[in-house]
């Protein structure tokens, strides 16, 4: 049963809507995936193979809807090695709306970003030709942001951990676009969390919209002139969404962008300046969760992006590809090397882009997985499955009659980096995937 305080209030703020409205928090939730656009291996084949069957969404690119076989999803090698993402679509809504707005090369702050589903969908969707900060103040949450940057070979993704209503005292007017997916009070879940529904209550919802004015003020000043902050949250009340919207524009020289356009369900705060402006996803009336995105921009001339200079040739890259991105940048750590891009600002992140090479010349199974179309087809060897989800488990395998090089494939699908050894190929998989699979995703 519902929080009898929750039925009231939204009984009274949706009137003949109400009863499918709370029908619709108690009902079965669909799974969405979505495809690495920046990759061209053919997922969806493995997917259809192994009997998961999809639907393609018509408004959002690269995602599915999950219509049976979902138990098999996190098996597959596409999963493992980071082909696809398990994620809601109006989270990918947000993502893709900040990414349609942005320049050229933009610098993007995502002020709350684990566990990465939308700092990593804004890296794919922008081909990494950006570059990421990706906030995230809880320590344990950060571990499974890191993971996932790794595994999504997010490579223009750096990382830090500060309070999001500081994040202005360092990144003054710096950024081109800011994605603030709020934390709130996740009435979304209402009905399927009985933590959420027990403790539910109206001075809860007044505290978290309290947060997040603090933390909107401080990411909004992280903007450049022109700059666009998309702002989002997956709960209903007016006061942690369009209150918060309105709170902006009347203390800042902003305003809304319209990411509207008539084709999705507006506000319902009754303020005509915001309404029509923004979408709300309702799960009574659209088939996602609910969710709630408005765009505010930052007065002034279009911000330009950032700027970078083609990498110079480096013989421990050119060794696996035949190309490298030119805004890409190698750097050394420990004896390591990391791949990022470029970004006009030092600061000390807690991660920067992702491994490449674990020393010269053994380049990283993470990164083989990202630039796998790059990768040259001397170096390439085909496995069959069952020797790839045996390599994804930890195994050495043996090695195959048509052996060509060290970059394993599962027909196009990158299944990780290897070592000849005798009549083996040895595993290079960085152990991290094996001991971080339990990790939130």
């Amino acid at each position: 049963m519902l929080n009898t305080k929750f039925v009231e209030k939204y009984t009274q703020m949706l009137g003949d809507q109400a009863e499918s409205f709370f029908a619709s928090l108690n009902g079965p939730r669909h799974k969405y995936i979505r495809i690495a656009s920046s990759r061209s291996a053919d997922y969806i084949s493995e997917l259809n193979n192994e009997g998961v069957e999809l639907t393609k969404s018509e408004e959002l690119p690269e995602v599915y809807s999950v219509d049976s076989g979902e138990a098999k999803l996190t098996g597959t090698v596409g999963f493992q090695t980071g082909g696809f993402y398990i994620m809601n679509p109006s989270s990918v809504f947000a993502a893709e709306t900040l990414c349609k707005l942005m320049p050229d090369y933009p610098y993007i702050l995502d002020v709350a970003s684990a566990p990465g589903g939308k700092t990593c969908a804004i890296a794919d969707l922008l081909g990494n030709r950006c570059a990421i900060i990706a906030n995230e103040p809880s320590g344990k949450r950060m571990k499974s942001l890191q993971f996932n940057i790794e595994k999504y070979g997010a490579f223009s993704v750096r990382t830090i951990g500060r309070d999001g209503r500081q994040l202005h005292k360092t990144f003054d007017r710096f950024f081109d676009g800011v994605l603030l997916d709020a934390p709130c009070s996740n009435e979304n879940k209402i009905g399927r969390n009985k933590t959420v529904n027990s403790e539910w209550c109206q001075d809860y919802v007044d505290r978290m919209a309290k947060l997040q004015k603090e933390i909107a003020e401080s990411a909004f000043e992280t903007l450049k002139e022109g700059g666009i902050m998309v702002y989002s949250t997956c709960t209903f009340s007016v006061e942690e969404n369009e209150e918060v919207v309105r709170h902006l524009l009347d203390n800042f020289d902003c305003e809304l962008v319209d990411i509207n356009a008539g084709e999705h369900t507006g506000g319902v705060s009754g303020d005509a300046e915001v309404d029509p402006f923004v979408v709300r996803y309702m799960p009574h009336t659209d088939k996602y969760d609910g969710f709630f995105i408005a765009g505010i921009r930052r007065k002034g001339e279009d911000s330009h992006g950032g700027e970078f200079s083609r990498m110079k040739a480096d013989k421990s890259v050119d060794m696996f590809f035949d190309n490298f991105p030119e805004y890409a940048e190698l750097y050394e750590k420990g004896g390591a090397v990391y791949l990022t891009t470029q970004m006009d600002r030092s600061i000390n992140f807690s991660k920067n882009g992702i491994l490449i090479f674990k020393r010269v010349g053994e380049l990283s199974s993470q990164a083989m997985w990202q630039l796998s179309d790059l990768m040259k087809s001397k170096e390439k060897t085909q496995i069959s499955l069952e020797e790839s989800l045996r390599y994804l488990k930890g195994f050495d395998i043996e090695k195959v009659e048509d052996y060509h090089g060290p970059a394993l494939y599962y027909y196009d699908i990158p299944v990780g980096m290897s070592k000849p050894v005798n009549n083996m190929m040895k595993n290079k998989l960085d152990r991290y995937f094996l001991y971080g699979k339990n990790i939130e995703w």
